[in-house]
């Protein structure tokens, strides 16, 4: 055991030498980005009414979940209602209408189970 762990220190320098030239002086650069690309919200682009849509189109696939649709709706009615302040409000104005539908919905949903409704309607 100790001849195999003598032999490897002397092994690993011939090993572990680069076979490159390596270059003691080496020079980092620091660049500074001045220009830095960040999300822009402003009236040009359709965020609001995309997020809407999607919130809206997201609560629709929720629905056998009733506690998730909620604040999901709730999300897309808020960026429906941003988004009708911008200058492509198609996506926004769908994704409110969408959100308020399923919105609605839920809550009429969540208040038929709350009442009981359900276990008379099916029998129980």
């Amino acid at each position: 055991m100790k001849s195999v762990l003598s032999i490897l220190l002397i092994i690993m320098p011939i090993i572990a030498t680069p076979s490159f030239p390596v270059n003691e002086i080496q020079k980092n650069e620091i660049v500074e980005i001045i220009d830095s690309e960040l999300p822009n919200f402003s009236s040009n682009n359709s965020f609001w009414g995309i997020f809407s849509f999607s919130c809206a189109l997201l609560s629709i696939g929720l629905i056998p979940n009733i506690l998730a649709i909620v604040p999901i709706s709730l999300l897309g009615i808020i960026s429906g209602v941003i988004g009708f302040n911008k200058r492509r409000k198609g996506l926004a104005i769908a994704g409110f209408i969408l959100s308020i539908i399923v919105f609605i919905i839920s809550i009429l949903l969540s208040a038929f189970i709350l009442i009981g409704g359900v276990g008379g309607a099916f029998g129980g």
